[in-house]
């Protein structure tokens, strides 16, 4: 039997048909290696248009069409709102914290400039409506945070990939209000960055650059020197943030021990 399509909606207008859930919409629970620290995503807006070539969100929605009849172009899935409220803890994970953090939109940018308004506040009233969970968030567009009524218990991220970034996401973590973790993603870490002040964020990641295909090829893994991470870790120790280095820095090297640290909500 055919499944019953909804239309959805594109950033700019398009209608896409997309077969209606057989089920009540819930979160995604994470089972690869890649975000250890929150079990479950999110996606009630798909695609983004930065065009990161490293993208591996791009790389998914290239491999799987059917699951994504928009490609990357940003898309609304409205059907997915009622998520928080209809996921649960699996009761052998009761009492682990990752299990209570879900990541918000790990296909798209939700904070995004394309992004028109009425999607965040849909995403935003969802999350509101389910304040047991931890929801992160991260963009690499932070100015949009700045006025925006952000869930009380949202980790708000800013990714910086190169030093270009990094003058974008202090003003804005500067200005920002809400929100009960400020992060800061190094994910993948290109280039050697200067920071002027890491006090305005709780919380630090550094991660290298998997590899992926992409539509016009593949793009290759790429792990920073350890000298570029050092620097960092060392400027966030300073300013008194929390640090978690991703394994991928080191490629599974024997006797590296990284810091494993997580930040205490405000």
């Amino acid at each position: 039997m055919a499944r019953t399509l909804v239309t959805l909606r594109t950033h700019d207008g398009r209608e896409v048909a997309y077969p209606r859930p057989s089920g009540k919409a819930k979160f995604t629970p994470q089972t690869g290696a890649g975000i250890s620290w929150a079990k479950w995503s999110w996606n009630p807006v798909t695609g983004c248009l930065h065009g990161c070539d490293y993208c591996y969100a791009r790389a998914i929605a290239t491999r799987f069409p059917n699951a994504f009849p928009a490609g990357f172009t940003p898309l609304f899935h409205e059907e997915r709102l009622a998520a928080p409220v209809n996921t649960s803890v699996p009761a052998r994970h009761q009492g682990d914290p990752a299990w209570q953090r879900v990541f918000v939109c790990s296909m798209a940018d939700l904070y995004g400039r394309w992004v028109p308004d009425e999607w965040i506040t849909a995403v935003h009233e969802a999350m509101a409506g389910a304040p047991w969970w931890q929801y992160i968030l991260l963009t690499k567009f932070p100015a949009r945070y700045v006025g925006l009524d952000l869930p009380p218990t949202a980790w708000v991220g800013t990714s910086v990939d190169e030093q270009k970034r990094v003058r974008i996401a202090e003003d804005a973590f500067r200005h920002l209000d809400g929100g009960a973790v400020k992060w800061l993603s190094l994910e993948p870490l290109r280039e050697p960055l200067e920071f002027t002040d890491l006090s305005v964020f709780d919380w630090v990641v550094i991660g290298a650059q998997t590899g992926t295909r992409q539509p016009d090829g593949a793009v290759p893994a790429f792990a920073p020197p350890l000298e570029w991470v050092a620097r960092i870790v060392a400027q966030a120790r300073k300013a008194g943030c929390k640090v978690h280095l991703k394994p991928n820095l080191v490629n599974g090297r024997p006797g590296m021990t990284l810091p494993d640290e997580y930040p205490t909500a405000r």
